[in-house]
């Protein structure tokens, strides 16, 4: 059986929405979404709620496409390819954050696919900055480079701080541009380093077993998954975009 909740969870996930962007953009509270995700409850997903998701597909394009041509521009500015990452400042409340930054994301991986290296930078940063940083790193912005591989792995402040038994400001502290000393330790990028690498052992598995529907965790009521469940939700994502990647094959979720 088809499952609406599950599948409303994992379009959201796909797109690295949160909850929060739905309601806001739908102009309705929080706890209504959730209900919407909930698998205990019966209250079901409206339809604009899929129109907008399917609204937010189609601008994840054209974002992606702007993202290409700002690459390029920065190349013939600077020399360098270069994407831009969002912080939740960066951007009006109306915008979600995750949106923009999937579409940096999927346009370094196409100039990758192509052999281009580039670079990342928050996009608050200015020319000059830029300009004057070029040499000090091939990633320019080591703090927006870390906030991008954490973000993409969707791994959460919490976790990478309870890893390292730190704290979860000074977490914060690797990512913030105005603590410019502050910058992410060796045992921080290791983690997600290793946390990567058992996010491709899981994937590999469901790509060899193809389960159909794939498997996925629903959060709890306070938007929250262990870490395993983010791994396994992470993995099915990547499955299926793998599997359905011939335009053969529609693959669906369900709870587990």
């Amino acid at each position: 059986m088809f499952d609406l909740k599950c599948s409303m969870q994992a379009q959201l996930d796909n797109l690295w929405l949160k909850p929060e962007d739905l309601a806001g953009g739908l102009g309705i509270r929080v706890s209504s979404v959730r209900k919407w995700l909930d698998p205990e409850l019966d209250c079901m997903p409206v339809k604009d709620a899929f129109d907008w998701i399917s609204d937010q597909i189609e601008k994840l394009g054209d974002l992606t496409l702007q993202c290409l041509n700002d690459a390029n521009d920065s190349y013939e500015k600077f020399g360098q390819h270069i994407v831009r990452w969002y912080r939740d400042e960066d951007l009006p409340d109306t915008e979600p954050g995750g949106l923009y930054n999937l579409a940096s994301r999927l346009a370094a991986d196409q100039l990758a696919a192509k052999g281009i290296e580039c670079s990342t930078v928050y996009a608050s940063r200015d020319g000059e900055w830029i300009e004057q940083n070029l040499d000090f790193s091939p990633d320019i912005d080591l703090k927006a480079a870390f906030a991008a591989q954490a973000d993409a792995l969707g791994v959460p402040t919490s976790e990478i701080a309870a890893a390292l038994g730190i704290t979860n400001r000074s977490v914060k502290d690797w990512k913030n541009p105005k603590r410019d000393t502050m910058l992410p330790v060796d045992e921080a990028w290791d983690f997600l380093d290793e946390y990567a690498e058992a996010l491709d052992i899981r994937t590999a598995e469901l790509l060899e077993s193809m389960p159909n529907p794939m498997p996925y965790h629903p959060m709890t009521r306070l938007g929250t998954l262990t870490k395993q469940q983010r791994i396994d939700n992470r993995a099915a994502q990547a499955a299926a975009r793998q599997i359905m990647g011939d335009g053969k094959v529609v693959v669906d979720f369900v709870y587990v």
